[in-house]
């Protein structure tokens, strides 16, 4: 009897375990520019409809020239209850691909779902075996200001890890739809590399004009091997 009476009182419990679900993708970013000696590094954004919404995974699987994404949402607790009373909430997931060989590849996002992306993606074949061809500045994050970006402005923030490396200069990889890749160059000009961390600072340009999305991602190459983003939205 004691038992059963368990049993009813823990029913609820069970019906609001979490659950795993698709996440609700919307658009996927992949920026220009990666050849085979890099990190590949896509982006998805979406909306959850309220907070009992979260993130939960994110899976890649490279088969041929198809890449094949999953991206999860885990759903909290009980969806008509006060904590999870109607209210989009955007989501934004950095998609670490790995490093691809050179070529044209299918990337299909939550496929066989309702949120089911697809588009293309071109790896380019390196000039060098090196590991990168350049040495980029070592980035935390972009800055967008108080105008968020809009104006077309926006700063790279981050420390030269040593005296012996200056910025060359800045050039930009731009997929004409919605991205703009960011590679701030560094320069060695000292043979002599101590450790030194100080801070740094780079100004960079786009046109926002230039892309037909609503939303342009900007990535910008980091010496770690890894990149960092932010998103403007075009007003």
């Amino acid at each position: 009897m004691l038992s059963v009476f368990a049993l009813i009182l823990a029913a609820p419990l069970f019906a609001q375990a979490p659950q795993v679900i698709e996440a609700p993708v919307e658009h996927l970013f992949i920026p220009a520019g990666f050849d085979n000696n890099d990190n590949v590094e896509l982006v998805v954004t979406g909306h959850f409809p309220n907070p009992c919404y979260g993130r939960n995974d994110v899976t890649v699987d490279v088969r041929g020239d198809v890449v094949d994404v999953k991206v999860t949402s885990l759903v909290r607790g009980d969806e008509k209850s006060a904590a999870c009373a109607a209210m989009i909430v955007p989501f934004k997931e950095v998609i670490p691909v790995g490093n691809l060989q050179g070529g044209d590849y299918k990337v299909q996002v939550n496929a066989s779902t309702r949120f089911e992306i697809k588009e293309n993606l071109k790896i380019e074949e390196a000039a060098s075996q090196n590991q990168d061809d350049h040495i980029y500045a070592l980035v935390d994050y972009i800055e967008l200001g108080f105008l968020g970006g809009e104006s077309g402005s926006a700063m790279l923030v981050g420390w030269k890890p040593s005296d012996c490396l200056e910025l060359d200069r800045v050039e930009y990889v731009k997929n004409g739809k919605d991205t703009v890749t960011i590679l701030p160059i560094m320069k060695k000009v000292s043979e002599f590399c101590p450790m030194k961390m100080t801070p740094l600072s780079i100004p960079v340009a786009f046109n926002p004009g230039e892309f037909s999305y609503e939303k342009i991602l900007l990535m910008s190459r980091t010496i770690e091997g890894k990149s960092v983003n932010a998103l403007v939205e075009k007003r």
